[in-house]
């Protein structure tokens, strides 16, 4: 009786630290799946909760059961006994370490990327920013590009054939931005986006890589941990160096 109670308590142990990861869990995935668009990402979770919650749940239950069934026994060996040592140590470990890899992964996801991995990133690929930044300055009319719509929405009103809007995007994946790029408000230059959340109904987030002919305002020396006020605009840049610049913007909902 004392044995079945022991295991009920241990089951359900099991269970609720697993629904517990299986629900981190659905929220890394749904940030490593999402392309920036956090109503998308509410409706994906709305369908990988339950999933994450329920599988969590019953693979914590019987993993807790088998390794406490296996860690009662007694073994007559000493080479028995520090295999169950290593198991009970193993299985601290391991749990431990991937709530941490998991909870990492979500908030990554989440969060923007430093100012340090964007500057390597630019480092790779500067010589493609500076050949959009050629055909850009080549096609006047041409405000917007993206993965899947622009600004004009028929570029050929402006010059820009299917085949060159073709080779826009290629480039922008190469370099890492395929959410591509758009003309800066004073028009003097090209915001890349290499990162950016939000959505028609919430604040719009962004961060990347902005080209300017002449300095722009709102110069400092990190992007890092910046922070807008909820109702407030905000666009802050960090030089690169010469005409090229990181840039942070916060757009209110």
């Amino acid at each position: 009786m004392q044995i079945r109670f022991v295991k009920t308590l241990f089951g359900i142990i099991g269970a609720v630290v697993g629904a517990v990861f299986g629900l981190i869990a659905a929220v890394a995935l749904v940030g490593l799946l999402s392309d920036g668009n956090t109503l998308g990402e509410a409706f994906l979770f709305l369908a990988a909760a339950p999933l994450g919650f329920l599988a969590g749940a019953v693979v914590g239950a019987l993993l807790t059961v088998r390794v406490l069934s296996r860690l009662r026994e007694r073994p007559a060996s000493i080479a028995g006994r520090h295999e169950q040592k290593r198991m009970r140590l193993g299985l601290l470990l391991g749990t431990a370490a991937a709530f941490v890899v998991v909870l990492l992964v979500a908030r990554e996801a989440a969060a923007p990327p430093s100012d340090a991995s964007m500057l390597r990133h630019f480092e790779r690929h500067e010589a493609t920013f500076e050949k959009l930044v050629t055909m850009a300055g080549a096609d006047k009319g041409l405000v917007r590009v993206d993965e899947d719509w622009t600004l004009p929405a028929r570029t050929q009103s402006v010059g820009v054939s299917g085949e060159r809007l073709a080779v826009y995007r290629k480039l922008l994946r190469d370099a890492g931005t395929p959410r591509g790029f758009k003309v800066s408000q004073d028009a003097v230059g090209y915001d890349f986006y290499f990162w950016l959340r939000g959505s028609a109904v919430s604040a719009d987030v962004q961060k990347g890589f902005a080209y300017r002919a002449s300095p722009p305002t709102g110069i400092v020396q990190s992007l890092d941990g910046i922070r807008a006020d909820p109702g407030k605009y905000l666009i802050a840049y960090r030089h690169i160096r010469g005409p090229w610049y990181l840039f942070y913007e916060f757009i209110p909902g």
